[in-house]
């Protein structure tokens, strides 16, 4: 390595996707039942401890793929894949931890396309986004997802009705965009970006 790497290497975090194990299932547990994060799943209300655990065990027969994003060898969140109904397939993500590397959302978003990308087959990113989560709608927005369509949701929350928002993200289009997207990102997260990685264990 050289000097140049080392220094990038320690100013810059490293981001690398683990798959859940029983070791994390707890930690995402509580991650996903924290208020925030709860807010903006479809499912808002708490997840009892037997649901999760049914839940992990449902994984393993099912093409679902989640990950945990370990920064610098810590768990901060997570980040997962479900085929779509119609193209390639669907994502989601939240970070579980409040103290992180400033613009670890923006790789997740970054890392989400990678991995899609890298998937023989798969043509398109697909997203869904509550109407009320305005921070990650404007974000798909300046990564250059297609929005399809919106539809109304069949609940209310708070007593005030909402809809859920479709986006796509063409795999041919990340691959000659991902570049100058990232140049529109400050600079940090371009260089971060370079220390993304996905392992099977």
């Amino acid at each position: 390595m050289t000097s140049n790497n080392m220094t990038s290497a320690k100013k810059y975090p490293h981001s690398c996707f683990r798959p859940l194990t029983e070791n994390t299932l707890e930690l995402v547990w509580q991650w996903r039942n924290q208020p925030a994060i709860r807010a903006n799943m479809h499912n808002d209300q708490p997840i009892s401890w037997s649901e999760h655990q049914a839940w992990y065990q449902r994984l393993a027969t099912s093409d679902t793929v989640f990950f945990i994003l370990w920064q610098d060898e810590r768990p901060i969140g997570s980040l997962y894949f479900n085929p779509h109904p119609t193209s390639g397939l669907e994502w989601g993500c939240y970070l579980g931890e409040q103290n992180v590397w400033p613009g670890s959302g923006l790789l997740l978003e970054i890392a989400a396309l990678d991995y899609a990308t890298a998937q023989h087959g798969c043509h398109n990113l697909h997203a869904e986004v509550l109407s009320f989560n305005q921070g990650v709608r404007k974000l798909h927005q300046l990564f250059g997802y297609q929005e399809t369509h919106e539809q109304a949701a069949e609940t209310e929350r708070h007593g005030e009705p909402y809809s859920v928002h479709y986006y796509v993200y063409s795999t041919a289009d990340w691959r000659t965009n991902r570049s100058t997207v990232l140049a529109k990102l400050p600079k940090q997260i371009a260089q971060a970006a370079a220390f993304i990685e996905f392992t099977s264990t």
